[in-house]
């Protein structure tokens, strides 16, 4: 079995997440909130254990602008799991794990 690829979008681009089968998962995130990287560290062990298309989005890069205006967004971090606004703020690795795996 091949380890799994990963990328991170942040300030300076896109850089390839995890690139297993399986859903859709981007974090919603800004480089100055203070939460946000910990909701990175949640949900990148979540990817690592899932097969998850995870992408970690910056609010500063278009992308992550484009999102946050096509889901009304004013809260972060916020995850959207197969274009689904479904959680805003910090989530446990239980409460991650549940959200993908919520049918």
């Amino acid at each position: 079995m091949s380890a799994p690829h990963f990328k991170v979008t942040h300030a300076l681009g896109a850089i390839p997440v995890h690139t297993g089968r399986g859903m859709k998962v981007q974090l919603l995130i800004s480089e100055s909130c203070v939460p946000c990287s910990q909701a990175v560290k949640v949900w990148r062990q979540v990817a690592e254990e899932r097969a998850l298309d995870f992408s970690v989005v910056n609010l500063s890069d278009p992308e992550g602008r484009c999102l946050a205006d096509k889901l009304d967004l004013r809260t972060i971090p916020a995850v959207v799991i197969d274009d689904l606004l479904v959680a805003i703020g910090v989530q446990s690795l239980e409460e991650a794990r549940a959200l993908i795996s919520s049918p």
